[in-house]
């Protein structure tokens, strides 16, 4: 009986089997929140959970890694994980298959400064500045989170930057250590999204010494990807992906998750484009 069961699953086709997937979490807020008030509101966490009750086939687990592991993980032929918005490169591509539909929807990067910096450059609150030329031109020094694309246009400018103006910070929540290195005047300014200086000003910059550029060589918006170790059974579990995510998109918990991390004043810009994206989405 038991020969005989054993040769029944193996006749049985992987869709028939039980089905997980192992989605890796990482220390960067405000995707992931792993303790505190907010614990599991950060935005990516947000997303996994509507991907859940949209794949009831599928059994859900969880990795947490240190955000610059987390690549590095994920194209490692030893485990088949997933991830949640990350870009889409052609170094990726040897080793990580990935969804067509986004995942995520966000402003694009933009570059947090101290206040005294801006007064110092005679630049504006909100002003849009070229990366390449402030960099260059004012010898500034610009932290940024190891291992971690910002897509092609910006990966290219960063990897012009003399090595003595550069701060790439590993580990643990990267973010807020060069924020803090910002706030000491140990960097001059630091590269993220949106969302993510707003949350590391609302943790450490009390009395308002911080402030944000926009960057004139990126797109208005940043849309990000879920990504998937390449293996054998990868396409298919990427064709199921892709489903979900169109039927997610379109609701209005999705709209939620991309929002809530924004400075109220930018929400307005990024809700037109998800009016947009969700008008665009045929049904069905």
């Amino acid at each position: 009986m038991l020969r005989t069961c054993i040769f029944i699953l193996l006749l049985l086709p992987l869709s028939t089997l039980a089905k997980s997937i192992t989605w890796i979490y990482v220390d960067f807020a405000p995707y992931y929140i792993l303790d505190g008030a907010k614990k599991g509101f950060g935005r990516d966490e947000r997303v996994i959970q509507l991907l859940d009750k949209a794949l009831p086939s599928y059994d859900f687990k969880f990795v947490t890694l240190p955000a610059s592991r987390a690549i590095h993980e994920l194209s490692s032929p030893k485990n088949l994980y997933c991830m949640i918005s990350i870009y889409k490169t052609p170094q990726r591509a040897q080793h990580i298959d990935y969804t067509v539909e986004s995942s995520t929807i966000g402003l694009s990067p933009s570059l947090a400064i101290r206040r005294s910096t801006l007064q110092r450059l005679n630049l504006e609150l909100g002003q849009q500045v070229s990366i390449r030329e402030l960099i260059h031109r004012y010898q500034l020094t610009l932290g940024i989170s190891a291992s971690r694309s910002f897509g092609g246009i910006l990966d290219g400018i960063i990897d012009t930057i003399p090595p003595e103006q550069l701060v790439s910070r590993p580990g643990k929540d990267p973010l807020m250590s060069l924020t803090k290195m910002l706030l000491k005047k140990r960097v001059d300014i630091t590269l993220g999204y949106p969302s993510e200086h707003y949350h590391m000003q609302q943790l450490l910059d009390d009395d308002y010494q911080l402030s944000q550029l926009t960057i004139k060589e990126t797109e208005s918006f940043a849309q990000g990807y879920v990504g998937c170790t390449k293996q054998a059974q990868t396409p298919a579990l990427i064709n199921e992906l892709n489903s979900a995510l169109k039927t997610i998109k379109a609701t209005r918990a999705f709209s939620d998750a991309m929002l809530y991390w924004l400075p109220t004043e930018l929400q307005p810009t990024l809700t037109s484009k998800l009016i947009q994206q969700s008008n665009d989405t045929p049904e069905g």
